[in-house]
Order: structure tokens, then C-alpha cells, then sequence
């Protein structure tokens, strides 16, 4: 059987597998790099995208509100985020999952509508392990829009919260990655 997949789960995946095209092409010794989150790693950006995936999956598994979730073993990143991926696309392939009905985070009313908000933290993520690895990004121009259009309505509450670095002010005639990293407290 064949399930329909809707525009934020196709998005909300694009971003899943820009963070594993970089994830993949980390070089063994460069874990311990600094990435541009103050006082993380590589390795901790990572071990972070799998505690929030880890959040994703048991919310859409069980339906029921659910925090980030460390992972159990994180000292060998590739296989931490392989299993977390992996366990992770398998719980939203199932039927029903999307439409199961919230609060969930950011106050979406469904799992659908929670993936298309959280695409931003995968998405920032995939550019801070990049840049910590030296690597591409491979963050398309589609789904940097679709974050900086997330992510503008709630930044001051991301900003309060200490999700995201205050806000870096960018030109608005400058690129887009750049507009979106100053929004989410980066610089290019």
C-alpha cells in the first residue's frame, strides 16, 4: 500500500536527509570539532538532532506529547544517527501517523503540521555540522524558505527560550542562506 506523503512531510524530509548527506561525509577525526552552536562539537550536534528526532518519533508513535530524547548510546555518531533516522522515517510511514491530533510542540495541532515546524531545527542543524566538518551544506533554496517563513512569526519566542542565538542582522537584499542563518543567530 502506498500512503500519500504530504508538502511538510516532503520538506520536513528534504531537511532529514541534508543533515544524513552531511552526517555521511564526516570524517572520523573531525567529531571533535567546534560547530558555530557556542560550546558544541560536531559530535553534539548530532547527538542533539537525534534527541529532537528522537522527541519527533515518540510523538508521532504514541500520538501523546513527548520531550527531545537523548539517545541511549551516542559515542559512535554515524550509527546513533543511522538507528534514529531510521526508526524515525519508519514511524512516519505509517498510516494515520500524520493526522494524529495535538497540542504537540509549537502548539501544532497535528504530527503533519508539528514536522513542518520543527524542519528548521534538522535544517540549521545540517548547516552548523557542515560548517564544524567543512563540508556543503546541501540545503536547497526551497527549504531555506520554507524555514525562514517557520521560523520569522516565532522568533522572539526562540530567541526567549535559548532555542536559537539572538538574531543577527542581515540586509534584506542579502542571499537567502544568509538571511536565514541571521534569523536563527548564525552568520555565513
Amino acid at each position: 500500500m502506498v500512503f500519500p506523503m504530504s508538502k511538510n512531510l516532503r520538506t520536513f524530509l528534504e531537511a532529514v536527509y541534508a543533515f544524513d548527506a552531511v552526517v555521511q561525509r564526516v570524517d572520523a577525526s573531525a567529531w571533535s570539532k567546534p560547530s558555530p552552536c557556542d560550546g558544541w562539537t560536531a559530535h553534539d550536534v548530532v547527538e542533539h538532532q537525534c534527541s529532537v528526532l528522537n522527541g519527533v518519533q515518540l510523538v508521532a508513535s504514541t500520538g501523546q506529547m513527548a520531550k527531545p530524547t537523548s539517545p541511549a548510546d551516542s559515542s559512535d555518531p554515524v550509527q546513533c544517527w543511522n538507528a534514529t533516522r531510521d526508526a524515525l522515517i519508519e514511524t512516519l510511514d505509517q498510516p494515520g501517523v500524520l493526522a494524529q491530533q495535538g497540542p504537540f510542540w509549537f502548539g501544532a495541532e497535528t504530527v503533519d503540521d508539528m514536522i513542518g515546524v520543527v524542519t528548521w531545527d534538522a535544517a540549521t542543524h545540517t548547516w552548523d555540522l557542515a560548517v564544524a566538518t567543512g563540508q556543503d551544506h546541501c540545503l536547497s533554496d526551497a527549504l531555506l524558505q520554507h524555514c525562514l517563513d517557520t521560523v520569522t512569526p516565532m522568533s522572539d519566542m526562540l530567541v526567549e527560550s535559548a532555542r536559537t542565538a539572538d538574531r543577527v542582522e542581515v540586509d534584506s537584499s542579502a542571499p537567502l542562506l544568509d538571511r536565514y542563518l541571521g534569523l536563527v543567530g548564525r552568520t555565513a
